[in-house]
């Protein structure tokens, strides 16, 4: 078993604002209910928008999605813990074609000792814009990936290879790295066992630019736990 560690702190430079094309995952890897395609139908530009900022010690990572017509805004605070990055606040809200908020979600204090959350516990939405911070190294390692208070799993995070990608004629020197759930929190399987399945484990795909501070330069996976829309981003600029 791998204990799970905390995101390390960004690398210097990482600020800034970056765009995404969004855009329906050709085959799907997990059975979903939800289809990306019937939610982005309605999305006349599929642009999606992350934002880093940084107020003293705290990191926010925003995010705009279209969907349904609509858009889909989440941000997520962090602090220092150590060397690393602990979750402190979350809010999202839903927003319909008309500007009007139709779902709205907050966890202003994600009290992780009172609650029993492990440090290391990130929502799952976010984790794709963090994980380029962890040592890229080619070791396993893993974090939780919190859904809400009552679904939290542990997945596994590690580098699958070194790629140059060809986004709309940019190439991009990148390291994939890869995630999956740990089935064992939900059946023990014991590691045989574990070994034996994790081939056919649908897992989350992401590149990261090979130099610091490791923007995410494709996605393709759930956005969100197994069963939410499968999509595929790609950095514009």
């Amino acid at each position: 078993m791998i204990r799970a560690t905390n995101i390390p702190k960004p690398p210097s430079d990482f600020v800034g604002t970056f765009q995404y094309t969004i855009a329906p995952r050709e085959k799907r890897a997990f059975h979903t209910v939800l289809d990306a395609r019937k939610i982005l139908a309605a999305t006349t530009n599929p642009i999606s928008e992350v934002r880093y900022t940084q107020t003293g010690d705290e990191i926010s990572v925003a995010l705009d999605h279209p969907i349904a017509g609509g858009k889909l805004r989440e941000e997520m605070r962090l602090g220092s813990n150590g060397d690393g990055l602990v979750m402190r606040s979350m809010a999202r809200e839903m927003f319909d074609g008309g500007g009007q908020a139709v779902r709205r979600e907050q966890v202003p204090d994600f009290r992780h000792d009172t609650l029993g959350l492990p440090l290391a516990t990130y929502p799952e939405v976010a984790l794709p814009f963090l994980l380029g911070w962890m040592p890229l190294d080619g070791q396993q390692r893993s974090v939780y990936a919190w859904i809400n208070d009552r679904f939290i799993a542990k997945v596994y995070v590690e580098v699958d290879g070194r790629h140059t990608l060809s986004i709309r004629g940019t190439k991009h020197e990148t390291i994939e790295v890869i995630m999956y759930p740990d089935l064992n929190d939900w059946i023990p399987l014991g590691t045989m066992l574990t070994k034996l399945v994790k081939p056919f484990v649908p897992k989350y795909r992401m590149w990261y630019a090979r130099h610091a501070p490791h923007r995410l330069v494709r996605f393709e996976g759930p956005y969100g736990p197994p069963g939410a829309p499968e999509v595929v981003l790609e950095l514009v600029r």
